[in-house]
C-alpha cells in the first residue's frame, strides 16, 4: 500500500528556501535520541506528549539557538523545536517508498481510482462527516454512500450510451458493471 502523510504533501509545496530549515533537514540520531540541525547544533528531548492509545510525541528543543547566526531564518521563537511522532520511522519508510519510480507510478493510480471517489463523496455529496455514531452505523453509512456513488456511475454511463441496459442486465456482479462503466 502507498499512502503519503500530510507532511510529505506539504513539503513538496514549499520553496527551496523554506525546505532548507524544514524538520526534514534535521538529522535524527536514534542511538542518542537527539536531532542535529544544519549548523551542527543539538536539539535534545524536552518533553513527551502522551496520546490516548498511541505512541508518545517527542518534542525536541535546541540548546544553542541563542548564539546561532541563522536563528531568525530557522525559527520565530527563542529556540527551535522539532516534534517526532512515535511512528516516525514508519512514516519515513513510506516517504522513501513513495519517492521511488515504482512508488510514484503506483500512487498515481490511486489518484484516479480511490481519491476521486472520496473527493466526490465529500465535496459533491456533502458527506464531509458521517452523521451516525458507532462503528456498525458508520460502516453502514459509508457503504451506503459507496453504493450511491456506484449507482451514479452506472446511470451516467447508461445515459451516455457507454453501456446498454442489456449489458447491465447480463452482468453478474457489480464489479463487471463498474469495470465497463469505468
Amino acid at each position: 500500500m502507498y499512502m503519503p502523510d500530510n507532511f510529505l504533501e506539504s513539503l513538496e509545496k514549499k520553496s527551496e528556501e523554506e525546505k532548507r530549515y524544514h524538520k526534514s533537514q534535521f538529522q535524527y540520531d536514534e542511538g542518542n535520541d537527539i536531532y542535529w540541525c544544519q549548523e551542527g547544533k543539538k536539539l535534545s528531548l524536552y518533553t513527551e506528549v502522551l496520546r490516548n492509545g498511541e505512541k508518545p510525541l517527542g518534542i525536541y528543543q535546541g540548546e544553542e539557538c541563542g548564539s546561532c547566526l541563522i536563528r531568525a531564518k530557522c525559527t520565530k521563537g527563542k529556540v527551535r523545536t522539532v516534534s517526532r511522532d512515535g511512528r516516525e520511522d514508519l512514516m519515513e519508510a513510506m516517504r522513501k517508498k513513495l519517492k521511488t519510480p515504482e512508488g510514484k507510478q503506483t500512487y498515481q493510480k490511486r489518484m484516479y481510482t480511490v481519491e476521486s471517489v472520496f473527493g466526490n463523496m465529500q465535496g459533491n455529496q456533502g458527506k464531509i462527516a458521517l452523521s451516525l455514531r458507532g462503528l456498525i452505523k458508520v460502516k453502514g453509512g459509508f457503504l451506503l454512500s459507496c453504493l450511491v456513488n456506484n449507482i451514479r456511475k452506472i446511470v451516467r454511463k447508461v445515459l451516455a450510451s457507454a453501456i446498454t441496459l442489456e449489458e447491465l442486465r447480463l452482468a453478474r456482479t457489480a464489479e463487471v458493471v463498474l469495470a465497463k462503466a469505468g
